[in-house]
């Protein structure tokens, strides 16, 4: 955890306040840290000269409510603090833990004379500590960024702080997540750096105790399988866990991370360019990523799976396995303009010369800070372009999060994406939720169907490209969240602005790049892509390698494609399964109203229909993987090339039954 410490001047923090450094504060080369702090602290609107009454404050059943949220938290912590507190100072201290919105849920007191001066700040339990509310100081500093923080003196935006001095450390679960901050304030005059290390040392103590407790609640036979796949596998297989700790390897990930032991400090992101929220996302999403080795340059393909509880990822499994060079070669087509061939690029695959020059637009256009518009039929790959968009974009390194907003209700979408307060509605969280949009802050949103958005939303959304500034629901406080938007839609925008569906102002805010991938039954490329697919299917779903037979192809080029895409991937994966091992598919292999009759080209608004086709096609090929492994969902699950979970998601979501295992 790294640490941060604040400090300033009387003099600096007059000069501030008065405005005397505004037009400076950018200019000077090393201008003192706490000043891009104040100026946060002003912009969200705290009081500069302290809270002139007691400010906002939790009593009674709320306060119970948010100490039981944070129990676990404060059975690690309060021996110390108990310890601090028997423990006489000159002058005195408090030590005190906050939950993640910066209330103060219970205090210790070392005793002496600052004991009646931490109450008359308000240093007490229900208060509330966040930025907001008090601008800079260790315990909302702290929440703010994620860090170990000293606040020393003058160095808080109020005033009436400048006497103290605050140390705090932020507490995160198991899961990465941050849930309270755990805190030492006392008298300016009795400043030691030595607390700061103190408190950061105390709050990873409880981390640490908190992830074992976790573990010690998976099941043995989950750790079985665990143990397992680190001893058996030949590849390099780690465990990673928040936030990109690794936790157990085996000796090829050892190999190829350059560690002498089970554990170490060299993180995957630094190797593998994957971080954390990567992993996490691709194990909750079943998705399998790609990764470049660092130092040799060798490719990975990766597949993580999530250990934990629900849609909770305690740790990450993750699996390397070796992508071949030379198939990659052999596909990529040989044009005169240099197109990125690599990470997520490499999985928008072809040689249509349409095709390609979006690619070619694309890559012109990640760079900027431009807004992005997708244009294009469902099943495209709009989701794999905006992620290759993101990963060449100068936000690369920040979060990519994916919001469909034609698979929630305007209600729920709008807590989605803006978060909501505790208690805003009937069924809210008890903490509330902070939203995507805080959540893509630093990174890329990418709006998905995004036509589907309530007029109500759109407003709102406009509001928040034009300065970032948004409300969560239930909520009166201001937030920002600053972020590249890429949007998506399969409809025609210009006739929903006509029509009076979709706002003009926001649809002209979107129209920074405007991009379409063509639908399959356009592209000229299709045999080509359907074997590059085939031969990715086999090594995700480990069958043998397998070609396609000429007929198989005629059949595939006759079909009209209405879930392009995506449902060639669903059709080859079935015929996988039906082609039980066989080193060419043939078309007795493909379903067998595939391509018996060409169906108009669609027009954009028969993507339900699309879809519907698609369903049964995913229904049907899970079926068949579920036959054929006897039951056995893990190896129905490598059959499809998906992870387990996915598979049990998807199981769920057609409303399909398990078989008996046989």
């Amino acid at each position: 955890m790294g640490t941060l410490t604040l400090s300033a001047s009387a003099h600096l923090w007059e000069q501030f306040l008065v405005g005397a450094l505004d037009g400076e504060v950018a200019s000077i080369p090393e201008a003192p840290p706490i000043l891009s702090r104040w100026q946060r602290s002003r912009a969200l609107g705290a009081p500069s000269t302290g809270l002139p009454d007691e400010g906002p404050s939790v009593a009674g059943v709320a306060l119970i409510e948010r100490r039981a949220r944070l129990e676990p938290v404060w059975h690690e912590v309060r021996d110390i603090l108990d310890l601090l507190a028997a423990a006489p100072m000159p002058s005195g201290r408090v030590a005190l833990l906050a939950d993640r919105e910066g209330v103060i849920l219970a205090t210790r007191s070392s005793g002496g004379d600052f004991r009646d001066h931490a109450d008359y700040v308000r240093l007490v339990a229900g208060a509330c500590w966040d930025e907001v509310s008090r601008g800079t100081n260790a315990i909302g500093t702290a929440l703010v960024e994620s860090s170990a923080v000293a606040v020393v003196g003058p160095a808080h935006y109020a005033q009436r702080h400048h006497g103290l001095v605050c140390y705090a450390a932020p507490v995160k679960d198991p899961f990465g997540e941050v849930v309270g901050v755990l805190d030492i304030t006392g008298p300016a005059s009795g400043a030691d750096p030595l607390v700061l290390v103190a408190v950061a040392s105390i709050a990873h103590s409880a981390e640490a105790r908190l992830r074992e407790v976790a573990w010690a609640r998976v099941a043995a036979a989950a750790r079985g399988g665990l143990e397992a796949h680190l001893s058996r596998e030949d590849g390099p297989v780690l465990l990673i866990e928040p936030p990109g700790r690794v936790r157990r390897l085996n000796g090829a990930a050892r190999s190829l991370l350059g560690m002498e032991s089970s554990r170490g400090d060299v993180s995957p992101g630094r190797v593998l360019g994957l971080s954390w929220r990567a992993l996490k996302d691709a194990a909750l999403r079943g998705h399998a990523l790609e990764a470049r080795h660092q130092a040799s340059g060798a490719m990975w393909r990766v597949h993580a799976e999530a250990v934990g509880e629900g849609d909770s990822a305690l740790a990450v499994l993750v699996r390397l396995e070796p992508r071949a060079t030379h198939v990659t070669a052999r596909m990529r087509p040989v044009v005169a303009e240099v197109i990125p061939d690599e990470g997520a690029w490499a999985r928008l695959k072809g040689s249509d010369p349409e095709h390609r020059a979006t690619l070619r637009e694309a890559a012109r256009f990640a760079p900027t800070t431009l807004p992005v518009l997708l244009l294009s039929e469902t099943g495209t790959g709009k989701e794999l372009l905006a992620r290759a968009v993101h990963d060449a974009s100068a936000v690369a390194s920040g979060p990519f999060v994916a919001v469909n907003c034609g698979a929630l209700s305007g209600t729920l979408l709008e807590s989605e994406l803006f978060g909501h307060a505790p208690g805003s509605f009937t069924g809210a969280r008890a903490g509330g939720a902070d939203g995507k949009l805080a959540a893509a802050d630093g990174g890329t949103l990418f709006l998905d169907e995004l036509a589907e958005m309530p007029a109500a939303l759109q407003v709102m959304l406009l509001r928040v490209l034009e300065d970032g500034g948004y409300s969560r629901a239930g909520e009166s406080r201001v937030r920002h969240s600053r972020f590249r938007l890429i949007g998506a839609t399969c409809r025609d925008l210009e006739a929903a602005v006509r029509e009076g569906t979709f706002r003009s102002d926001l649809y002209y805010r979107l129209q920074g790049a405007v991009l379409r991938l063509p639908p399959l039954r356009e592209r000229v490329d299709l045999p080509e892509l359907a074997r590059s697919l085939l031969t990715e299917l086999c090594v995700e779903g480990g069958h043998p390698p397998s070609t396609l037979s000429a007929e198989a192809l005629a059949r595939l080029r006759a079909h009209a494609w209405l879930g392009n895409v995506r449902e060639l991937k669903t059709v080859l994966r079935l015929a996988l399964v039906r082609a039980g091992g066989e080193s060419v598919v043939s078309a007795a292999a493909l379903p067998p109203e595939l391509g018996r009759a060409s169906a108009p080209s669609p027009a954009v608004e028969q993507q339900p229909v699309s879809a519907t086709g698609l369903r049964e096609l995913e229904a049907h090929a899970i079926l068949e993987a579920l036959s054929r492994s006897g039951g056995n969902v893990a190896r129905a699950a490598r059959l499809l090339g998906i992870a387990r979970s996915t598979l049990y998601r998807m199981v769920e979501r057609f409303g399909l039954k398990l078989p008996p295992r046989s």
